[in-house]
This record gives C-alpha cells, sequence and structure tokens, in this order.
C-alpha cells in the first residue's frame, strides 16, 4: 500500500513529535487520524508498513511518541501504543498476503526476535528469500523468553510472526549458531548475506560478597523458566535487584507464584528509575515493595542459603559527566531481609558463537561493532543488530536496527542506494504557544480496562484488557494531528485577514512586511479558514480531510438507493458519534431511508455539499451536530448555524419545503434521539408533496 500521505516539502516542511520520536518512525499520527474516522482496516494497513510486530509492540512498546506528544501541554497524551494494539488484535487478519522473491539471494538471519523478524520482514517485501535461525523452539526471541504473559500474551507475538512467515520467511528452530550451524556452513548452502540478530540472552551478576548462595538467581533465567515451565522455585520472601522493566517484570512475576513478600532493591531514585511509570505503578500496585537509593553492597547468608541483603545509601547514581557512576553514603548499612534474592541489573551477550571466525570486532562491554549506518561489521557479508549491538534497547530500537540492515544488505547486493525517507531529518512541530493552550479543550485520555486486582495474582493471563472499538475511537479523536493541519497557498492568497478574523484558535497570522497569511503547528485541523475563504487559498495538507465531498458521491454510485423515497442524507459530527455500547443504536439505524456522512468537525464542510446532495437526488437533509459545551472545536455552532441559515435561504428562494432541511444539535450521534429525528423526519417527507 502506497504511504497514505503524499507530503510535499511546501505543504509539510515540519513533522509531528510522535513521528520523530519513534525509533521506526511510526506513522503514528496518520493511523490515530484513521481509527478516529472508523477507518479501522486502512489503519492497519498503515500501521503494517513500517511495524512488523504491531500486536507485541502495542502492548510492551515504551512509547517515546507518547512522551513527545503535543497534548501533554492540555492534559495527558494520547494512547498511541494502546491504540495500536487495537488495531493489531482486531483488524490484522484482513490484509495477509503472499510475496513472490524477486531476487537470487538468499539472506540468513540469527535470531528470531525484533531485529531479526523486522530484517526478514523488509527483505522478504524487497523480494529476498529469508532463513531465520533460531535456538529456541519457539519464535520471539526476548519477548517470549523475557516478557511474561500477563504482560504479552503469545498469541499475539505468534500472529505477528505468522504475518512475516507468510511474506516467504522461514524459520528454523532449534538451531544455534556455532553449534547447529558456522558462518561458513550458511556460505556453503549458497547465503549472500547474514544479520546476526542473536540479542542478549545472558543476565549480568554482581561483584560482591555471597553472590554464590543458595537462593540467588538471574532475573533473565527465572522469567525464562517460568515463561516455558509456568513455575519457578523461590522462597516466601523475595528480593528483586534493579529498577528496569526487566526487574519489573520479575518482581510481578514472583508475585504471582505466591510468597508472603516481594520487595524490589534499587539503586535509582523513583524519578531516574529506567522503565515506564506505568510498570512501576502496575507493580507497586500489585503489591511489590520498593526500595528506591538504596545500593547492594553484600548478600548475607545462613547455612549457605540467602537470608538477606546488605544496602548502602546513595548519594547519586550519575556523576556530572551523567556518566553511570553510583557514590554510597559511608556507615549507612541496613538489611532488607529476604530468602530469595533475584537480579535484575542487567543483560549480558553470549558470542561464543564468534571462536573462529576472524575479523568481527567486540566492544569490552561484549556487543558487536558495526557501522553505524549500514550495521555490517568488519568482515564482508555479515551484519548485526538489535541488542547485540545496542547493549540494551527498546523493542522498537531493535526493529529499527533490523529494518536499516535490510536496506543496506539491499543496497550492498544490488549495488544501489535505495533509502528510507522516513527517516530523513526533519524538524518538529513545535510545542503549542503558551496562549493556544486555554483556547483548546480538554478531553480525559481514555483508561485501558484492566483485569480486577484480587484476580490478577491467581494467574499469567493478560492484565490490560484492550480497548473497545468506542473507547479506540473516543481516544484517538483527541488527535490534535500535528503538523497536518491547513495551509496557505501564497499564490492565491490576497492578504484579506478573513482567517484571522475566524480562527477560534488565533492561529493565521500575517508578518509584518507580508501580504499573505501563513498558518503555523498550533492548527487544530477545524477547517473553519478553509470554508471561509473568499479566494480559496487555504486547504488542509493531507487528503484525508475530504470533509464529505467522497462520501456524498459515493452514496449516490450505490445502484440500492434507486428508488429510496424519501432519500435523506445526514451529514453527522463524528466527535460525539461514539459513546457507551448501549447508545450505539444507530449503527443498525432500521430507517431504511438514511444515508449518514461523518465529518470530524461540521465547520471543515462547505455548504455548496448540503446544496449538491439536493442535486444528486436527495429528497432530504439533516445537519446533526454536537452542543455547544460538547464541541471539540471551539465556536463551532456559531458556523454551523451561520451556514445552514445561508442554505436555507437558498432553498427557500428555490421554493423548497423547509422540512427538507433541518439542523439539531444533540449530544450523541448514536442514541436514541437521533433515532427518534430520524423517524419523525421521514414521516415528515413521507406526508409531504415530494
Amino acid at each position: 500500500m502506497a504511504n497514505l500521505y503524499t507530503k510535499s516539502d511546501k505543504k509539510i516542511n515540519e513533522e509531528a513529535p510522535c513521528i520523530l520520536a519513534c525509533p521506526i518512525r511510526q506513522d503514528a499520527r496518520d493511523y490515530v487520524q484513521l481509527i478516529a474516522r472508523g477507518r479501522f482496516s486502512e489503519a492497519y494497513r498503515l500501521v503494517r508498513e513500517r511495524n512488523p510486530l504491531p500486536s507485541a509492540c502495542g502492548r510492551i512498546c515504551t512509547h517515546p511518541c507518547e512522551t513527545k506528544c503535543r497534548r501533554n501541554s492540555t492534559e495527558a497524551p494520547i494512547a498511541i501504543a494502546w491504540l495500536k494494539r487495537f488495531l493489531g488484535d482486531n483488524f490484522s487478519e484482513e490484509t495477509r498476503k503472499n510475496f513472490t522473491e524477486k531476487y537470487p539471494e538468499k539472506i540468513a538471519i540469527i535470531g528470531a526476535g525484533p531485529a531479526g523478524l523486522a530484517a526478514a520482514n523488509d527483505l522478504a517485501l524487497l523480494g529476498y528469500s529469508c532463513t531465520i535461525f533460531e535456538s529456541n523452539p519457539t519464535p520471539g526471541g526476548m519477548l517470549r523468553m523475557g516478557v511474561p504473559t500477563y504482560r504479552l500474551p503469545r498469541t499475539a507475538i505468534d500472529n505477528d510472526v505468522e504475518f512475516i512467515k507468510k511474506l516467504g520467511a522461514e524459520i528454523k528452530y532449534n538451531t544455534t549458531l556455532g553449534a547447529d550451524i558456522t558462518f561458513d556452513s550458511l556460505k556453503k548452502e549458497g547465503f549472500s548475506a547474514i544479520f546476526i540478530s542473536v540479542g542478549l540472552l545472558e543476565s549480568r551478576t554482581l561483584n560482591i560478597e555471597g553472590v554464590n548462595l543458595e537462593g540467588v538467581l538471574k532475573g533473565v533465567s527465572f522469567l525464562h523458566e517460568v515463561n516455558t515451565a509456568g513455575n519457578a522455585k523461590i522462597g516466601k520472601n523475595v528480593l528483586v535487584i534493579g529498577g528496569g522493566a526487566v526487574a519489573m517484570d520479575c518482581a510481578r512475576t514472583a508475585l504471582r507464584l505466591k510468597p508472603d513478600k516481594v520487595s524490589v532493591a534499587c539503586l535509582e531514585s523513583r524519578k531516574e528509575m529506567p522503565t515506564t511509570d506505568f510498570e512501576i505503578e502496575e507493580t507497586i500496585h500489585e503489591g511489590a515493595i520498593l526500595y528506591n537509593s538504596v545500593g547492594p553492597k553484600r548478600i548475607i547468608g545462613k547455612n549457605g542459603k540467602v537470608s538477606g541483603l546488605e544496602t548502602l545509601k546513595v548519594k547519586y547514581v550519575f556523576d556530572e559527566q551523567k556518566r553511570f557512576n553510583p557514590a554510597f553514603y559511608e556507615g549507612s548499612e541496613s538489611v532488607i531481609e529476604a530468602d530469595t534474592i533475584i537480579l535484575a541489573i542487567g543483560q549480558a551477550s553470549n558470542l561464543s558463537f564468534l571462536k573462529g571466525q576472524e575479523g568481527i570486532q567486540v566492544t569490552r562491554g561484549g556487543t558487536i561493532i558495526v557501522n553505524p549506518h549500514t550495521f555490517s561489521t568488519a568482515v564482508h557479508g555479515i551484519y548485526a543488530g538489535g541488542d547485540v549491538v545496542l547493549g540494551r534497547g527498546t523493542m522498537t530500537e531493535c526493529m529499527a536496527q533490523g529494518k536499516k540492515a535490510a536496506i543496506s544488505i539491499h543496497n550492498a547486493l544490488r549495488n544501489a542506494t535505495l533509502k528510507d525517507e522516513k527517516w530523513a531529518e526533519k524538524p518538529a512541530v513545535p510545542d503549542i504557544a503558551a496562549p493556544k493552550i486555554a483556547l483548546i479543550k480538554k478531553e480525559q485520555k481514555q483508561d485501558m480496562p484492566t483485569m480486577p486486582s484480587d484476580k490478577r495474582l491467581d494467574n499469567f493471563e493478560e492484565v490490560e484488557l484492550g480497548f473497545s472499538l468506542n473507547t479506540a475511537v473516543k481516544e484517538a479523536q483527541r488527535c490534535m494531528n500535528c503538523g497536518a493541519g491547513a495551509f496557505v497557498d501564497d499564490n492565491l492568497c490576497v492578504g484579506c485577514l478573513t482567517c484571522v478574523r475566524i480562527c477560534p484558535f488565533e492561529v493565521p497570522k500575517i508578518k509584518k512586511g507580508d501580504t499573505t497569511a501563513y498558518i503555523d503547528g498550533d492548527c487544530q485541523s477545524c477547517g473553519l479558514c478553509i470554508v471561509e475563504c473568499p479566494a480559496k487559498a487555504i486547504s488542509f495538507k493531507t487528503p484525508l480531510e475530504d470533509r464529505g465531498k467522497d462520501s456524498l458521491e459515493a452514496i449516490f454510485k450505490d445502484k440500492y438507493i434507486q428508488g429510496v423515497k424519501p432519500l435523506i442524507i445526514n451529514f453527522y459530527c463524528q466527535y460525539s458519534a461514539y459513546k457507551e455500547e448501549k447508545e450505539r443504536a444507530t449503527d443498525n439505524l432500521l430507517v431504511f431511508h438514511f444515508r449518514r456522512i461523518g465529518v470530524l468537525g461540521l465547520g471543515k464542510v462547505d455548504p455548496s455539499l448540503y446544496l449538491k446532495a439536493f442535486e444528486l437526488g436527495a429528497h432530504g437533509l439533516l445537519i446533526t451536530a454536537c452542543k455547544d459545551d460538547e464541541c471539540h472545536f471551539c465556536k463551532e455552532k456559531e458556523w454551523v448555524e451561520k451556514r445552514t441559515k445561508y442554505t436555507t435561504q437558498i432553498l427557500s428562494g428555490l421554493g423548497m419545503d423547509a422540512r427538507r432541511f433541518q439542523i439539531q444539535f444533540v449530544s450523541s450521534q448514536n442514541g436514541k434521539e437521533i433515532i427518534d429525528i430520524a423517524f419523525k423526519m421521514v414521516e415528515e417527507l413521507r406526508n409531504s408533496s415530494i
């Protein structure tokens, strides 16, 4: 599928911060806007163009896009990751298709984690035969080995991987590089390039007294054991050392094994902890006790078994140069009692497969050195990416390296210069200007429904239950469409100031010395200026904002409307279309005579479209808009009223019955109120002379 948006430099010279923040440059704003319009399959296809693992990513992504979301200025960011999950869970089936190879070269990929799967996905799309060699019996790498099932159900991984397999990628399981295959054997089998993405499969340990006592476990091994066997041997009082995502996973997993107590001790203060607030809060909510700003001095034991951890208070974790260099207060020792200690202080690589392979360079930290642009190692034809290069990256960072490596492999094999324009440098749309924040309607972020607390710890079932369709659309409609609003064509603008006067957000301006207006990134996409501009010099930057035109034309191309009388066209505001499930009766509206056209804000609709509806054959026209205090856009009601009054005057001058064109302001576009209005209008027109 071609990209939904055709972006010219003249129209869009700034990018939405959410897109720039994403390591794979996911089209966050764009797929959220499609969800807001109920165009779910299109939204999923757009996600899938960039993201080979949307279902998994929608659950465990650290969502830097949300950190940069400009909605943070008004109340809370858009739930971008959860919206991706909504699409992956509900709309992936419709887009699966097989691809055929067009190049003779075979590519070997070592490891079926995020980086390897992303590389295989993109290479398959480019036309290459890919084989992934995975040491485990199942795909996913650390997604499956390390992430607990209550966060990431294995069906989500399997569904994403199935898509990649349908593209033509083959996965050979229980096959380990250095044992079952070697670099030489792969070359003899005809593989033209090798991409190493083995991840970090080992847990780091501590160089302190007592680390070898019985009851000291390694975090990755502990999670792997529980994720594969469903259990692990722990005591009654568990202490996890570490403050990152793996530590939180270890603590929450331990809680489900029913000890008496689970604690977490970490060097960092609460604000410094290297994981998301959500994960920390969920860990505490489920019953873990958090000890911040304490460092391990020694593990205490009795009769060869763990009995506790002696700690020191932390002065600081990072020094003045922002380097990890913790310092402690002397004489601040205290003991946290525990009979099981889980070390979750980081992960390490196992590069034993490099024995006998000369040329590949490795850092002191045990990561593979690559060209940062091509991800090629010092050995021709061998590439690497993911955690084994990053040291410890996020899921999306690993996928980004796999995707970039795929392009580099293609360019090397084809002697080409293929580039992914998504990674081109662009300035971000600036933060919302402080005076404009008060003009933007505050809209509460939708909460993720979760399993009740009293049921969570009895099983390993998924805690987060996912968005319903209504919730997803309502959340998506909070998106401000940053960077893709209106723009002014300098060749048409006459500097009349109409846009400056009518904009409820005070966005259009004319710079001193200029004779034409300009619209910056604070545009909220309400469309009022586009309709009112006398020179027709203003338009939206993307074709997504069709303002009802395409939908109207599609209705009259439908052969089934022939003979329907009366035929009533209902232009309605989509911002109030999604409410509670019980209010969605109009989805099955038993009014054969109605056809509905939803627009995100009726301020975008030109009155000429209302006249066009009658010209095409409508017998009646109903405009249903939001009530004043419920309107997503400020002052839109005023303009909708003005335009319908104008249209009424034209129709009246043509001798048209006033009952054929009506406007109603309603709380919900899908409730009983709409049904009553619909039936009443049908009856009125039936009894009239149309």
